[in-house]
């Protein structure tokens, strides 16, 4: 005979289920988002042109500004999809094509690296701005076009996937997302701050590879989700 569980057991379990899966996003947006960081771009340059001149907290200052950019994008394209992701044809169609575009993404930074085609010295020579810094982080995002490419097909794929949840989905995956460029900008303004040269070390190299590699993991599961939703 069947043993039937009683509802408050089977709500525990589905609470316990949805705050993996939700820590599980967070894990992954943040991953995702640190990938993109590192590489060179307008705001990294923003960042290392201004930090001998505002100090460390320049790092923490433009992230806001990213920050500001991002969270537009993220409401805006929450709300489109609200509908739409309840279409599996949508759904798999934005999970393989996002998937895809993990999978480039990885490629294009496993090759730059292992072919050292990423040199962190050029940025240095960008013209500073008279913007305030929060300012010139919004500047430095809207300008730099792979943000809108990666919006229109990762981060897309990661929305669509985050709305199962409802509302606390997407906002998990932009803290997520967000957390890592914080980190990065803020971990670059002390070093230089301190007077130690941003270069491309060893462990740099390793860090971006395996990062790399996880972005190709991560567009493979995309796809085969993507795929599996048909």
């Amino acid at each position: 005979m069947r043993k039937v569980l009683p509802g408050n057991v089977l709500n525990s379990q589905k609470i316990l289920v949805d705050g993996m899966e939700l820590l599980l996003l967070f894990f992954n947006s943040f991953v995702v988002g640190f990938s993109g960081a590192m590489m060179p771009g307008p705001l990294l340059a923003v960042g290392i042109a201004e930090t001998p001149r505002h100090g460390w907290q320049t790092g923490p200052i433009i992230s806001i500004g990213h920050a500001i950019a991002e969270i537009f994008v993220v409401v805006v394209l929450s709300l489109g999809l609200a509908a739409l992701a309840q279409s599996r044809i949508v759904t798999s169609i934005i999970g393989i094509v996002g998937g895809a575009a993990l999978i480039l993404m990885g490629i294009s930074m496993g090759y730059d690296i292992l072919k050292r085609k990423v040199n962190y010295e050029i940025v240095q020579q960008e013209k500073k701005s008279s913007h305030k810094l929060a300012g010139k982080g919004i500047t430095a995002t809207l300008s730099n076009p792979f943000w809108f490419v990666w919006w229109g097909t990762t981060g897309l794929a990661f929305l669509v996937k985050s709305l199962k949840f409802g509302f606390i989905g997407p906002v998990v995956f932009y803290f997520g997302h967000i957390l890592s460029d914080f980190v990065w900008y803020s971990v670059v303004s002390v070093l230089i701050w301190m007077g130690k040269t941003l270069i491309m070390g060893r462990g740099m190299q390793i860090l971006i590879l395996a990062c790399s590699v996880f972005l190709v993991y991560l567009g493979i599961t995309f796809i085969v989700d993507g795929i599996a939703a048909q």
